[in-house]
């Protein structure tokens, strides 16, 4: 005969009393963690997905063409970060359509040389108050963190919101200056598009999908290559190029927030660990300490 006590309230192991002739044994059943409290400064998801779509853009050129972020505002003007790549895919001129479905002439920002890292900026002019992204310090985020992605695909021109974990965070860049690597689900026209932690802060410029048929780089940005470990996780996360590239580059163009009070590494929320996570930063270490 078994016997079987119930579960009270949120205890995480279920006791089980197997009788046997008068024996009783004590078998413990290890249940998933649940999370009791969210982290302090953590956002839920609909206040992140509002600001995405408050500082995301569809950027034309004669159709469509892909997604860009709101980085700045001076005056009337405004600047969109986006993806090298975006702007060499069609020719000027290109027009930026704000979260409020205006359409706006644009220009490419050409005195900010990226040096070959996949990042292009445009400005246009407007009366109208739109949210610029605040940015936040990426080198807070560790492997399993939960980060978020919007942008316009291409199939029906609509924005999308997706949500992932971080997979992994290379120690130097990939060509395109990609260093940021996630779990997300991309689809082509999201290029350009921002990736926000879980305060709704701007952490990277998303860039690349994951499973490209042309495939992602597999060579780092100094000409060396990643053994093949790492290739494998490369290959199958979706990529960023994170906002420090752009902060070294365009200091002018976008100021980071630093919290220090904040940290944003599942370490430090042991309720928010779960075997998956866990799972996910093994490999991402083991992968690293490849030859």
């Amino acid at each position: 005969m078994i016997c079987k006590y119930p579960l009270k309230e949120l205890y995480s192991v279920l006791v089980i009393l197997i009788c046997l002739e008068g024996i009783a044994i004590s078998l413990p059943v290890v249940e998933p963690i649940i999370p009791q409290n969210q982290p302090k400064n953590q956002l839920s998801i609909q206040p992140i997905k509002q600001i995405a779509k408050s500082i995301t853009v569809k950027i034309l050129s004669k159709g469509f063409l892909a997604t860009g972020t709101l980085i700045k505002k001076q005056g009337k003007v405004y600047t969109v970060i986006t993806n090298d790549h975006v702007l060499k895919a069609a020719n000027p001129p290109y027009q930026v359509v704000t979260p409020d479905g205006h359409v706006y002439p644009s220009q490419v920002e050409r005195a900010i040389k990226f040096k070959g890292n996949d990042l292009g900026l445009l400005q246009f002019t407007a009366n109208q108050v739109y949210q610029i992204a605040s940015v936040e310090d990426s080198t807070v985020l560790t492997v399993g963190d939960q980060i978020f992605v919007s942008g316009f695909i291409q199939k029906t021109q609509e924005i999308i919101f997706t949500k992932g974990n971080v997979s992994l965070l290379l120690d130097k860049p990939l060509e395109g200056g990609y260093q940021l690597g996630y779990t997300n689900d991309i689809q082509k026209g999201m290029s350009g598009g921002p990736v926000l932690n879980t305060q709704g802060k701007l952490v990277g410029i998303n860039g690349l999908h994951k499973n490209l048929l042309e495939g992602v780089p597999d060579w780092y940005s100094d000409g060396s290559r990643p053994c093949k470990p790492l290739q494998d996780i490369i290959s199958n996360s979706s990529w960023a190029i994170p906002m420090e590239t752009l902060v070294q580059l365009a200091p002018e163009f976008v100021h980071v927030n630093r919290s220090p009070s904040f940290n944003s590494s599942l370490k430090a929320n042991k309720s928010y660990i779960d075997h998956l996570v866990l799972q996910m930063q093994a490999k991402s270490d083991a992968a690293k300490s490849c030859k």
